[in-house]
């Protein structure tokens, strides 16, 4: 365990830049020659618009005053 007493840094991401690198994620895809890091890379991708659609529901809900239905 470290004792830096580093801060910790809050970085804001939104739906259209998770949308910017999970194409970024399958363009790597497409050119990578190694299968296993082409297959993850498309696993990011996809995981990274499933968070992006997440952050647009959300959003759609804060912006109404509705609390998030189950």
């Amino acid at each position: 365990m470290s004792n830096s007493a580093e801060p910790l840094t809050w970085i804001w991401v939104d739906a259209p830049y998770l949308r910017e690198q999970a194409q970024r994620c399958a363009r790597l895809a497409r050119d990578c020659p190694h299968v296993a890091t082409a297959h993850e890379l498309e696993a990011i991708g996809i995981e990274l618009m499933e968070k992006a659609a997440q952050l647009d529901y959300l959003q759609e809900y804060r912006g109404t005053g509705e609390s998030t239905p189950d």
